[in-house]
């Protein structure tokens, strides 16, 4: 029986089934891609697997300039037409900066002499960040099995054919056909929605001349973005290079496998309710007021406070239990208490990152930057205090610590204020 043929409720239950068996694929591959490299390769090849895919979530921030986050929100609302009249200026704009990054990596290792492995990195933070692009695009168009069929290819298949493959051949086990494999599945990906968004008027809204005004127009409104997101990534990443910094690339490895079984676990939150809690979030500000949007914030606030817990206890446990089968080494054993630490760190800072959702789906953009920058000083100063005294473990401490602050803050802001109050915040007033 097609799907088309089943009742509302049931056709709903299908697909929310769907995405949280694409979304745990995702967060299952990555999980075992970094047991992969801790076994298979060796703690320092994990560091610089985590320090690269640092920089994979860091560029496409600086390349974008906040546009994307006013795009993908005007996305909501917006006509068809429109919407993809601003998404060509956008990714024209992306490709040319792109094209530039790759032009300058391929004269460095050639006029240099460097490792032709940035030139790879490079492409696949290229495809990453269209790749992320049109996730949150098709998410804001209420298209969740599309987005999600497409992060699985990004996230996941290529994972399922390198790691038994690998296994398998020992001469795959290295850090460039990881990341060749990884641009396989950006690539893959991007293909995958050209396909299906081929009905969408791309070629009319493409043989139009490109407007340069259009583009810088977004820039001027999305420079709040743009310090937001800064702030957000670097407090997100900041901590595996200064943990390479004062430890060194070993234990750097070692914290990174653990941040990825912890993150694992908010990451598939942020992706299976964040993906319905945004668009509706911001429906809800624009068509009932701050005051719905606050009563929409209160309940999802309640669902992801007890799903972050529930799932962060059921990852760590697992981990914990399969690690002497799955990765073996002393160094990363003796470390169990660290790794708790962390897992508790990334899970009040989810409750944090939640906190930022809300005040961005609020228009309180200002807010919003405020405070993303302002948690990048405060972890800093967290991990600057306790890694020269506790090690991995005041690496886990200030992640704590620092997400409890923010968490507080972020929510005071939400929801101590006024509703007059709240509106006056708005970027722009």
């Amino acid at each position: 029986m097609s799907t088309t043929a089943l009742p509302a409720s049931s056709r709903r239950l299908l697909v929310d089934l769907m995405v949280m068996a694409m979304r745990a694929s995702v967060m299952g591959c990555k999980f075992g891609l970094a047991l992969f490299i801790a076994r298979y390769l060796d703690l320092s090849s994990l560091g610089l697997y985590g320090l690269a895919a640092g920089a994979i979530a860091a560029v496409p921030i600086v390349v974008n300039l906040g546009m994307n986050h006013l795009l993908m929100r005007d996305a909501v609302t917006a006509s068809t037409d429109d919407m993809i009249d601003s998404m060509r200026h956008y990714w024209g704009f992306v490709g040319f900066a792109y094209t530039t990054l790759l032009t300058i990596a391929a004269l460095v290792t050639v006029l240099l002499g460097t490792t032709s492995l940035w030139i790879l990195i490079v492409a696949v933070i290229a495809f990453e960040h269209v790749g992320n692009d049109i996730f949150y695009l098709l998410s804001s168009l209420q298209r969740h099995v599309w987005a999600n069929a497409i992060g699985f290819i990004r996230g996941a298949a290529w994972i399922l054919v390198f790691v038994p493959l690998a296994i398998w051949d020992t001469g795959f086990r290295s850090l460039p056909y990881l990341f060749g494999f990884w641009l396989v599945g950006g690539a893959a990906s991007v293909g995958l929605f050209a396909f299906l968004s081929r009905s969408w008027p791309w070629l009319a809204s493409f043989s139009r001349p490109f407007r340069v005004a259009v583009i810088t127009d977004a820039i001027r409104r999305s420079y709040l973005m743009l310090l937001s997101d800064l702030g957000f990534i670097t407090s997100q990443y900041i901590d595996r290079y200064l943990i390479t910094l004062f430890l060194g690339l070993k234990v750097a490895g070692v914290y990174f496998l653990f941040w990825t079984v912890g993150s694992s676990a908010t990451t598939f939150l942020g992706l299976v309710l964040q993906q319905k809690q945004r668009p509706s979030l911001i429906s809800a500000y624009r068509t009932s007021g701050p005051s719905a949007h606050r009563q929409l914030a209160r309940r999802f606030l309640q669902t992801t406070a007890l799903a972050t817990v529930a799932l962060s206890t059921a990852v760590g446990f697992t981990f914990q239990v399969l690690l002497p089968w799955v990765a073996p080494q002393p160094a990363l054993i003796a470390q169990l208490s660290a790794f708790w630490l962390i897992v508790a760190g990334l899970a009040v800072r989810y409750m944090a990152d939640f906190g930022a959702l809300a005040l961005f789906t609020a228009h309180l953009d200002r807010l919003t930057t405020v405070t993303n920058l302002a948690s990048v000083g405060v972890l800093v100063l967290a991990q600057l205090t306790l890694l020269p005294i506790a090690g991995l473990h005041g690496a886990g401490a200030a992640i704590l610590l620092a997400s409890l602050i923010m968490t507080l803050w972020r929510y005071c802001l939400l929801f101590g204020f006024p509703v007059s109050n709240v509106h006056s915040r708005r970027a722009g007033v």
